[in-house]
């Protein structure tokens, strides 16, 4: 099957990155260099140096051209944020041990700072999502999710409901390879976060967090492909449930 043309573009010059032939900080090919190297179109060529973009290798200055960023963003780093079973690995975990995730959905809820985060219109409904994840009787994770209702689906309750992940589902709907997100890590302790707390059904408050225990606080947003903010979410891990990996791969 052959590669779009942006797609090869884009493979050419992460080739010279590699390979050290265009080096950090340094300027690569012009628009119309490429156009005449690959014998495409402006627009090809803008598709595949955005992407690059948007994957840390490139950066764009009005008016001078395309660089490789200085930084190690061009460069492959792994990131996982480990979940609720981090010592899975190393230690044996009882086949008995039941994980879960309970989801409850509340349609037509007002909070005007997230209404102004997601640029809702006045006709717009705000929905809330709450999920909490539990490991046998300990719950590990609160998420408190707000979206436009317009945006939530049948599919994607199922989805919810099952504890699924509505990411993909962005992207399939977005046509996006990368879902643009943001995220802020917070260390934090749940004495100060009552706020999140309060916003807990009464059905599911089952909770049984003690106060000042250290949790770990994750703001995140997710955007579709016009930069506009879809989904808002505010998450707290037990501290024992979470921790980072970083594996770094040089050139």
């Amino acid at each position: 099957m052959t590669r779009p043309k942006y797609e090869v573009i884009k493979q050419d010059i992460i080739e010279k990155i590699n390979s050290g032939e265009f080096e950090p900080g340094k300027k690569i090919y012009s628009e119309g260099e490429l156009k005449g190297i690959y014998g495409v179109s402006s627009t090809t060529v803008v598709r595949a140096l955005q992407d690059l973009v948007l994957e840390g290798y490139l950066i764009r200055r009005q008016g001078e051209g395309t660089y490789v960023r200085r930084n190690l963003r061009h460069k492959k780093v792994y990131f996982d944020e480990l979940g609720p079973l981090i010592e899975k690995k190393s230690k044996e975990v009882s086949k008995d041990t039941i994980e879960q995730t309970i989801t409850k959905i509340h349609r037509g809820v007002e909070q005007n700072k997230i209404e102004k985060k997601l640029s809702l219109k006045n006709e717009e409904n705000l929905v809330q999502i709450v999920q909490i994840g539990m490991i046998d009787d300990l719950v590990w994770k609160i998420q408190i999710r707000y979206m436009a209702d317009s945006m939530l689906t049948d599919d994607m309750i199922s989805q919810l409901q099952d504890g699924g992940s509505l990411s993909e589902e962005y992207k399939r709907r977005n046509h996006l390879k990368y879902l643009p997100m943001n995220q802020e890590i917070k260390y934090s302790v749940v004495a100060y976060e009552s706020d999140v707390l309060n916003l807990i059904p009464e059905e599911m408050l089952y909770v049984d967090w003690a106060l000042n225990l250290p949790v770990v606080k994750l703001n995140k947003t997710y955007f579709d492909n016009q930069k506009k903010a879809i989904e808002f979410s505010t998450t707290l891990i037990h501290y024992k449930h979470y921790a980072i990996n970083i594996e770094f791969e040089g050139i």
